[in-house]
């Protein structure tokens, strides 16, 4: 099957089996908060559709376009980002400022910011591969200053995507051995400062290590998800008949949606949901590897590694292998601006993987 085709389906079968499971997710608690079982599911079809279009344009685009105006793709990310905080424009939920209402709709510029810095990297990096310092400098601070702007929301779970996202891309792009386990390790180094920055990550890590301690607040949705994901067996309670969705599991129809699903179809349908993630995401490594240019290349790497680093972080937060923290599981998780950013995304991989170059493997020719 070519890439192309490979991409587009496992993209759509993702956002359908979204929209099926946000349903079962939510039925329940939209008829009880909203007064109709149907609430998420309007919101997220709407976006399907626009995500469609968005899907469409990004196979028309010509990435040269992108490359050329990656500053300017940057700079508007990051005012969305820092917009937020003027009062009446920024939405204030559970204590974090992430979203900019527009009365219509709301969207979180969070997640234009990651793709965007995917653009500013791989263009750069094309032309000039960070092999040295002064040729890493400013791309890595762009890629910090985004991060410490998501961290003043808070939102650690997207910092912690956007910066391994950086990592990689530095990898990739070039960077010496030396210089990538320097920058590996201060990263590193940072994650256990801003979790004792501040006292509610702390408690949340504490919750991680033994959620019983705390049953009934910060370990409560940690055991909700042990408690849905273990009654689902190998095969599921069945597609609907998930009895967390009734108010116990928070977040059910999005961060916490895999432990719906884990409930529902069982170890063998979450293993079916996570082989097509796999496949998308392999799918979007040989585009990478086969694609025309270099900056073609490092645009699909990051894109890839982009999706590859939330799924992980998501599966491993409902499942209990890292600490508490909200992020939605991509094209799957209630949420309009991260489905239709996504459908743009595999858009892109689309209109690269048809752009594959006739011999060899992407230019390694920069320019001086």
């Amino acid at each position: 099957m070519r890439l192309k085709v490979r991409i587009l389906i496992t993209t759509l079968f993702l956002s359908l089996f979204g929209l099926v499971m946000i349903y079962s997710a939510s039925s329940y608690s939209a008829k009880v908060n909203m007064g109709d079982e149907f609430y998420y599911v309007k919101k997220q079809a709407l976006a399907f559709a626009a995500g469609l279009a968005a899907m469409f344009a990004a196979t028309k685009i010509k990435t040269e376009f992108l490359k050329k105006i990656r500053w300017i793709i940057y700079s508007v990310a990051m005012v969305l980002l820092l917009i937020l905080f003027i009062p009446g424009v920024g939405s204030t939920s559970y204590g974090a400022t992430r979203w900019i209402d527009l009365k219509v709709i709301t969207f979180q510029p969070s997640e234009i910011a990651k793709f965007a810095l995917v653009m500013l990297l791989a263009g750069e990096f094309s032309e000039r591969p960070p092999i040295s310092f002064k040729y890493a400098i400013i791309p890595a601070l762009s890629g910090i200053a985004m991060c410490v702007a998501v961290m003043m929301e808070p939102n650690m779970s997207i910092t912690m995507c956007i910066g391994l996202t950086m990592l990689t891309m530095l990898f990739l792009g070039g960077m010496r051995g030396r210089y990538f386990i320097f920058a590996s390790s201060v990263a590193a180094a940072g994650v256990p400062a801003l979790i004792f920055a501040e006292p509610y990550r702390i408690r949340r890590l504490l919750a991680f290590i033994n959620p019983w301690d705390s049953p009934l607040e910060e370990g409560y949705q940690l055991i909700q998800s042990y408690y849905a994901l273990g009654s689902g067996g190998l095969f599921g309670v069945g597609l609907f008949a998930s009895r967390q969705k009734y108010l116990f599991l928070p977040f059910a129809e999005s961060d916490f949606i895999f432990s719906v699903i884990g409930e529902e179809l069982g170890l063998f349908g979450s293993v079916l949901v996570l082989g097509v993630f796999f496949v998308l995401i392999v799918s979007g490594i040989m585009v990478a590897m086969r694609a025309e240019d270099r900056y073609n290349s490092l645009l699909a790497a990051g894109i890839t590694t982009v999706i590859a680093v939330q799924t992980l972080i998501n599966i491993a937060v409902v499942s209990g292998s890292i600490p508490p923290t909200g992020l939605p599981l991509p094209y799957i998780s209630a949420g309009g601006s991260s489905l239709i950013v996504f459908m743009f995304a595999s858009g892109l991989l689309i209109n690269i993987a048809g752009r594959q170059a006739k011999f060899g493997p992407p230019s390694t020719q920069t320019r001086k």
